[in-house]
């Protein structure tokens, strides 16, 4: 699998997902795999105007975290947040183009105290077996993040498809 395919199956299930705090979700990059000078991702613009990225990454070392339940509170946690509702949104849709999926902590990023053990990454393995591995950065918007849950109401779609 290419990572233009496994970032369209995200982006289908980030749109799909219908998630109240984002506004849009848009391609960048133009690498065909992960790790050249010009990543292949997404950009997850939020309404109030804070970004996410989920890009194409090689990366020295990686943890398995356990699969997340709710997503962390948006304050602080933007890259966490945009791996967590991405594996929310696979873990309810189970897209038959992959095989697994993981979210990931990744060696010397995530706040100080906590590098290495938030999930700044999340391992795709295709059904093909292919491998890759998607880092998560993200941006602050011109509003600061709440600390709290803005949307807790908010559940992932029970016919969630990639279809």
């Amino acid at each position: 699998m290419h990572l233009s395919q496994a970032l369209d199956v995200l982006e289908t299930l980030l749109v799909a997902g219908g998630h109240p705090e984002i506004e849009a979700v848009e391609r960048f990059g133009t690498d065909p795999a992960p790790g050249g000078p010009s990543p292949a991702g997404l950009r997850i613009r939020y309404v109030n105007g804070a970004l996410a990225y989920l890009w194409g990454a090689v990366w020295p070392s990686e943890t398995e975290l356990p699969a997340p339940d709710r997503l962390p509170p948006p304050r602080g946690n933007r890259p966490d947040r945009a791996v967590v509702l991405a594996t929310l949104l696979l873990d309810a849709a189970r897209p038959p183009e992959f095989r697994s999926w993981q979210p990931v902590a990744l060696a010397d990023l995530g706040p100080t105290g906590q590098r290495g053990k938030v999930p700044r990454g999340l391992r795709i393995v295709a059904a093909d077996g292919t491998s890759l591995l998607l880092r998560a950065t993200a941006a602050g918007g011109p509003e600061r993040d709440p600390e709290d849950e803005p949307y807790p109401d908010w559940r992932v779609p029970e016919t969630l498809t990639t279809g």
